[in-house]
């Protein structure tokens, strides 16, 4: 199961019904994401307020249509999909986007601790359609219906990093579930980037946004009210998983903020030795000694200009790829 087709046209509870051959990885993955929160009774508690008032009906009725196929409530599929606003100091990051001249490339290692390397072999590059035509892709996991990898064919890319500040949460929109109703609805750059900067969300976070062209490419540092953004004169840009331009007090023990700036610098590095040319060469950056981590469960590039994206699931035992064009 590499590629799988989620068709907009059907009615919100159809569209994951492909799931029905994957039970079993749907069942063992939602159990693992729910297995955190054990004792955090106050978020199952306060869900259905929650959903009432932030979560989008179409969503909701998909997450239902989930929840008719496997053993698990709409509530608790729900709670696993908010897991980066909840648990996001689990999450990490190194990504860039790079302009070589030719197209905008845009990767990163996603770095996210799963037991059984659950994530990374479960690791699947969906395809959302209206009328046979791709309108976006994203790569995640059965059951888990936001993103935090996307990408507009031909338009522009976006990845998620964590982060933390001081500044309080807010009962808003999901962080993943604003950048799947982003590819959907934006049909620029720019309009990309204005959604992502004036929206109240959830939780702290980063977003590495990067467009076609090499003037367009973004790092909008969040917090749940408050935003920066960063760009870049040279042909690349990097964030992994600390502020840079942002107001904060520091947050202290956290592994993947404390190798952050090894990470960034390392990046940097490299970059300013060589630009990548292709896919490969990026893949070679992220794996690095200097930048891949131990938890990393994802590497991908995605090629802006033409849709096409390279997974590779990196998993305990090897490694395996994925291509995907439009």
């Amino acid at each position: 199961m590499n590629e799988c087709v989620v068709n907009l046209d059907l009615p919100p509870e159809e569209r994951w019904q492909f799931l029905k051959l994957y039970k079993n990885e749907v069942n063992e993955l939602l159990e693992c994401y729910i297995s955190d929160f054990v004792g955090a009774d106050i978020i199952f508690d306060a869900i259905n307020e929650y959903k009432d008032l932030l979560v989008p009906n179409e969503y909701l009725r998909e997450i239902d249509g989930i929840a008719a196929i496997c053993d698990f409530s709409s509530n608790e599929i729900l709670v696993a999909n908010l897991y980066y606003d909840l648990l996001k100091f689990y999450l990490g990051c190194t990504a860039f986007a790079v302009y070589n001249g030719r197209e905008m490339l845009h990767s990163r290692n996603l770095d996210w601790h799963t037991e059984n390397d659950l994530l990374s072999k479960n690791s699947i590059v969906f395809d959302f359609q209206k009328k046979d035509e791709t309108l976006y892709k994203s790569i995640g996991w059965p059951g888990f219906i936001g993103v935090l990898s996307g990408t507009k064919p031909e338009t522009f890319s976006l990845t998620l990093n964590a982060v933390s500040s001081s500044d309080s949460p807010e009962i808003a929109m999901p962080v993943s579930f604003l950048l799947r109703d982003i590819l959907l609805n934006c049909n620029s750059f720019e309009e990309a980037k204005l959604e992502i900067e004036k929206t109240t969300i959830m939780s702290d976070c980063l977003i590495l946004l990067s467009g076609i062209k090499n003037e367009d490419k973004v790092v909008i540092e969040r917090t749940p009210k408050r935003f920066k953004t960063r760009t870049s004169d040279e042909d690349y840009i990097i964030v992994t998983n600390d502020y840079k331009l942002l107001q904060n007090l520091s947050i202290k023990g956290n592994i993947l903020q404390e190798s952050s700036c090894g990470r960034y610098e390392n990046t940097q590095e490299l970059l300013s030795n060589q630009i990548p040319m292709n896919d490969q060469e990026c893949i070679n950056i992220l794996q690095n000694e200097n930048i891949m981590m131990g938890i990393t469960v994802q590497q991908m590039v995605f090629h802006n200009n033409t849709g096409k994206i390279k997974l590779i699931k990196t998993c305990e035992t090897g490694q395996s790829g994925i291509q995907s064009g439009t």
